[in-house]
């Protein structure tokens, strides 16, 4: 009987706190907007942390692609969304860190109009080169793009990851290449492998496969440490040029004005997602780091990324095309 009343008495003082704890998650499916075209990589990242966080968001969630415009699109689109929680847009270095410098009017202001949730996961990047460089390592690529006649360097679309890495070593190292955009990895590493380029930096998952068939050389990692999965390519660290660290990373913004209880229930529910044994096994199949973490975090990134790619931008003048 005594355990039965001190249940009871912890019950009724819990009871004013329950209906407050479940009203934080939202009552009606959760939108998870991808600025992207289905079946890329933050397409992939969106659907394995929607599957991975339906069982603590009961209404359940849904990812729906809006590409367009380099991803200003969808984005635009979230920062006019209502501010309940009910609609998130899935970042990357792009939309959250070199769009608002490359474009005039974007359609959005991430310090105005969004609030973080979390930081998901990150891609690692790679330096190759075409088979017939007549370069062996690092240091010797950047001394023939010392050159007055330099290199050429491939990249997936203007103010993408593979582009704005290169821009970073021509400013830092005072480089002489050529751009050469392309639409998409797919024909960028097609130039690479027929040497009508001469490097690519690129995300570890599409390049992958060609490094290790030969079909091009890899000559550093654009990461903190050593890839595991090309763990004899040493870092541009390791080769004497510290910061170049580039990752192509993933997070959740809700729009301003969300509720800070509501954020916090979506940032529960996607964390409880990654220490997910089996999400983090398919994230890491896919290349993809999981991270993780409180808003805060991701509040950080989104800042310190906006800042260091805007600088790199206007110190190239580089424009959208």
């Amino acid at each position: 009987m005594m355990r039965r009343a001190a249940l009871g008495l912890a019950l009724s003082l819990l009871a004013p706190w329950l209906p407050a704890a479940h009203a934080q998650v939202p009552d009606r499916p959760v939108r998870i907007i991808v600025p992207f075209a289905p079946g890329g990589t933050s397409d992939i990242v969106a659907r394995l942390l929607a599957n991975g966080a339906m069982p603590f968001l009961p209404a359940g969630v849904v990812v729906e692609n809006r590409p367009g415009a380099a991803g200003n699109i969808g984005t635009a689109e979230v920062a006019r969304a209502a501010p309940d929680g009910t609609t998130l847009i899935q970042c990357t270095i792009g939309t959250c860190g070199s769009n608002p410098s490359l474009y005039a009017n974007p359609g959005y202001d991430l310090a105005r109009d969004f609030t973080p949730v979390i930081l998901t996961g990150a891609v690692r990047n790679v330096m190759s080169v075409r088979p017939g460089l007549p370069a062996q390592g690092l240091k010797e690529v950047l001394e023939l793009a010392r050159k007055p006649d330099g290199l050429s360097f491939g990249s997936s679309g203007v103010g993408a990851s593979n582009h704005l890495a290169p821009e970073l070593l021509r400013e830092k190292l005072g480089l002489h290449w050529v751009h050469v955009p392309y639409r998409g990895s797919g024909p960028a590493i097609t130039d690479l492998i027929a040497g009508r380029i001469d490097v690519f930096f690129d995300n570890l998952p599409s390049i992958l496969p060609h490094i290790r068939a030969g079909a091009v050389r890899a000559v550093a990692a654009v990461s903190a440490e050593r890839i595991p999965e090309l763990p004899d390519v040493p870092t541009f660290a390791e080769q004497g040029i510290p910061g170049i660290v580039i990752d192509s990373w993933f997070g959740f913004l809700a729009p301003a004005g969300t509720p800070p209880a509501r954020v916090a229930a979506l940032n529960a529910a996607f964390n409880k997602a990654l220490e997910d044994p089996a999400v983090r096994q398919r994230l890491q199949a896919a290349a993809v780091v999981p991270l993780g973490g409180p808003p805060e975090r991701m509040g950080e990134q989104v800042k310190s990324e906006t800042a260091r790619w805007g600088q790199v931008i206007r110190a190239n003048n580089i424009r959208a095309e």
